[in-house]
């Protein structure tokens, strides 16, 4: 529902981000039972700025671009944790890996090429920082595995609330308008994090995956039953290519044979890189 309630507010994204951020501060706080611990390390930092960037960079790519190339721009972050993994936790990029890097090139190049006009197409590489962002988050959260990430997450919540004070002087939320930001803060990114941070201990790491794409394809179609947007036939095209390779890269990380270890340690490493390379 976060396309349909950023498109009908006429709120400042800036502001939007930033109360959706304090509200969801204020759930994550009461979750973790007024105690979160903050280590200030460099991983739980810059995962909270890199979470931030994703909340920031999503209202904004909503309120400039249209909702599908928004949120379909997001969904390739799983090619950027990849390619960032491979680089930073020098973690072996898979072949698939590979077709999977350049299926999401073609997509982007369909998704992105419909739309060059002034502020689609800044709204795009808006969207194309809120995947980088994403990516970073999510390495920082696996560089935090004997650590707890609500406080990754409570963490940058608060930031992205500091962030957009400074535009509640410039561009005051109206009282009607708040309204649907609680709504978001509450449903739309707390409660969610919660439930998806519970659920990767227990489900399958492909069913999290497959279920999550539900919200590409809904946020657009709320967006249209609500405002009339439609996606162009661009956009579609590169919508089915992009969610295509981010389902066959999940199918894959999970059935793809793995490799025979030579030793104990050989073969953690290889549970800790298949089970990274499913989430």
């Amino acid at each position: 529902m976060g396309g349909v309630f950023v498109k009908t507010n006429s709120a400042n994204p800036f502001v939007i981000s930033s109360v959706r951020g304090l509200v969801a501060a204020i759930v994550f706080f009461i979750a973790l039972k007024g105690r979160p611990h903050l280590t200030w390390s460099k991983p739980q930092l810059l995962g909270a700025l890199a979470y931030s960037g994703v909340l920031t960079c999503f209202v904004v790519s909503t309120s400039l671009t249209s909702a599908a190339n928004a949120i379909l721009l997001e969904y390739t972050s799983p090619i950027v944790v990849a390619i960032l993994a491979w680089l930073i936790l020098k973690e072996h990029l898979h072949f698939y890996d590979g077709i999977a890097i350049v299926g999401v090139g073609v997509g982007m190049w369909f998704l992105m090429s419909g739309d060059l006009s002034g502020g689609h197409f800044i709204g795009n590489l808006v969207g194309v920082g809120t995947s980088l962002c994403y990516g970073i988050f999510v390495i920082c959260l696996r560089m935090q595995k004997d650590e707890s990430p609500y406080e990754t997450v409570f963490l940058g919540n608060i930031f992205t609330f500091l962030i957009g004070v400074p535009f509640y002087f410039i561009a005051p939320p109206t009282f009607t308008g708040m309204l649907p930001i609680i709504f978001l803060g509450v449903f739309q990114i707390a409660i969610p994090y919660l439930l998806l941070t519970y659920a990767s201990k227990h489900a399958r790491a492909i069913d999290i995956s497959l279920l999550t794409i539900l919200e590409p394809l809904l946020n657009p179609v709320w967006v249209f039953l609500v405002t009339g947007e439609k996606p162009g036939a661009n956009a579609i095209i590169g919508g089915i290519i992009l969610l295509g390779v981010v389902v066959m890269k999940s199918i894959a990380a999970i059935y793809a044979p793995k490799e025979c270890p030579r030793n104990d340690m050989d073969a953690q490493a290889l549970e800790n890189n298949a089970r990274n390379d499913a989430q």
